[in-house]
């Protein structure tokens, strides 16, 4: 769960460059469906990302060699429909530093999703560890058969969950995750 956390929200809070502005402030809390919005967006590059990162440790006849590109390609359908979401969670994790919401909103979309697409590519491949790889490829293999949206939703389902302070507790993770998630009502 902590792997998840730091490649998929870590990408985006650091894609912004606000995980400085989030850590010395309070930022706005996002909503599941904003979440669910991030995750959809980040998936195809945190996926195509770790698979470039694990070649070396895994089977040129594996499931992330033969069927990986297939399946970056199905969630990247769904990246353009997430990306109004997406970009509004993000501009919201800029806290109170209304200067730099501004400068976030007023990029174009082709100036910043390029951008956030390298910094989560980026993060992606400094915090898998090679004897993760085969892990992270059964795991992906296991939810394939699930549609995009499906999985996005898991994925929210398990941060929000893995923030609730007894579970945290339960698997020995000592703080929330940096990702400001709102509790349910």
């Amino acid at each position: 769960m902590s792997l998840v956390r730091k490649l998929v929200f870590g990408a985006a809070l650091t894609s912004m460059g606000m995980a400085e502005v989030a850590a010395a402030q309070e930022p706005a809390c996002l909503s599941e469906r904003e979440v669910t919005s991030l995750v959809t967006y980040a998936l195809p590059v945190v996926m195509d990302s770790t698979m470039k990162t694990c070649r070396p440790q895994l089977s040129p006849q594996g499931y992330f060699a033969m069927q990986g590109p297939g399946l970056v390609q199905r969630y990247a359908a769904r990246k353009g429909a997430a990306w109004p979401d997406a970009k509004a969670a993000l501009i919201k994790l800029g806290g109170s530093d209304a200067k730099m919401k501004d400068v976030v909103a007023s990029l174009t979309d082709e100036a910043l999703q390029p951008f956030a697409e390298g910094i989560v590519s980026a993060m992606v491949t400094k915090g898998i560890k090679p004897g993760q790889c085969r892990a992270i490829e059964r795991g992906v293999r296991l939810l394939s058969p699930l549609p995009p949206e499906n999985t996005a939703e898991l994925v929210t389902f398990v941060l929000v969950l893995a923030d609730k302070p007894k579970v945290r507790g339960a698997v020995g993770a000592s703080k929330k995750s940096d990702l400001p998630i709102c509790p349910a009502v």
